[in-house]
């Protein structure tokens, strides 16, 4: 079984030593993700989570909370204010299409846009949300400025490789001041794996942490990732380290491989540090402290199912 998560937004930036206010965007040196009053446009967070029906309890939460926990924080101001759609009830995952075209009619080219999946996948495709082909076309029909794509899924790798093969529809993004930033879960020969269910005091159900890459996604949103690209801690969370970090956390927690493409300044600025992670509405779960070693063996004792094979999300 396979879990597939995405996002879609394209943004720009160019990393300067001195960030001006989160309200000023008169520098021409900055273009961010996470703007200020002055910002024109709109934002746009569009997400589904899809288990199947006989996938156990944990699998389902993971897809649940893999999109609560970017939900959460780009419709906050601490990411940006984006309007938030989220489909992560049973049978709201069928609406996919029809939502997006709903958002898609309002999108224009001063807005922004993130996507986000989470659920099962094939080399072709996703199980919800229709075929690698299907997803890039849609995403690059879309006018806006930024996109950016986060999909959590077995062989997602396989949407990152549709895109490369469709590089001369994006390929002038940079000259045009646009943006596209796509990473998949897993290359497309891969699976991925469930990710650590929940703190060492059982809070939340299982499944609450996310999926190996939604849980790593998540944690260099709450700023883990800070300073994991330029080595600058400066309590903004920019593209170049949510890849980065992502990258290296789901490698070391899932042991797959997440892969990216795009048109795209890894210095674009995605969010805030938070101040305060309680103030959250979906925590971290209490993995914050826990070691890299013991979040492994949590996950393979997690995964371990009848047959003492691993639960991969296929």
């Amino acid at each position: 079984m396979k879990l597939a998560s995405t996002i879609s937004m394209t943004l720009v930036l160019t990393l300067t030593a001195c960030i001006p206010p989160a309200g000023d965007e008169s520098s021409s040196s900055i273009v961010r993700s996470l703007t200020g009053k002055s910002f024109a446009g709109k934002k746009y967070y569009f997400a589904w989570g899809h288990a199947s029906p006989n996938d156990p309890a944990n699998m389902h939460n993971e897809v649940k909370y893999d999109v609560l926990h970017t939900h959460e924080i780009f419709t906050k101001d601490i990411g940006g204010s984006y309007a938030g759609t989220k489909l992560i009830k049973s049978g709201e995952e069928n609406s996919v299409g029809s939502a997006f075209n709903q958002l898609k009619s309002q999108v224009t080219a001063n807005d922004m846009f993130i996507q986000y999946s989470s659920g099962h996948g094939m080399p072709t495709g996703l199980a919800v949300g229709g075929s690698y082909q299907e997803i890039a076309s849609r995403i690059l029909s879309l006018p806006a400025k930024e996109i950016i794509i986060f999909t959590m899924a077995c062989h997602s790798g396989g949407l990152v490789d549709t895109f490369n093969q469709m590089r001369s529809q994006w390929s002038g993004f940079a000259q045009q001041g646009r943006t596209l930033f796509v990473m998949s879960s897993s290359t497309v020969q891969q699976t991925s794996s469930t990710g650590p269910s929940t703190d060492n005091e059982s809070v939340g159900p299982m499944g609450s942490a996310g999926s190996a890459f939604g849980h790593s996604l998540w944690k260099s949103l709450l700023g883990d990732a800070d300073g994991a690209y330029d080595g600058i801690k400066d309590g903004f969370i920019d593209l170049g380290e949510i890849e980065s970090y992502t990258k290296q956390r789901t490698k070391q927690l899932g042991g797959h491989d997440p892969v990216s493409t795009g048109s795209y300044n890894p210095g674009l600025i995605m969010n805030l540090v938070p101040k305060d992670r309680s103030s959250l509405t979906y925590t971290d779960r209490g993995t914050t402290n826990t070691s890299n070693a013991d979040l492994q063996n949590m996950i393979k004792s997690e995964d371990i199912r009848g047959n003492q094979a691993p639960i991969w999300f296929p």
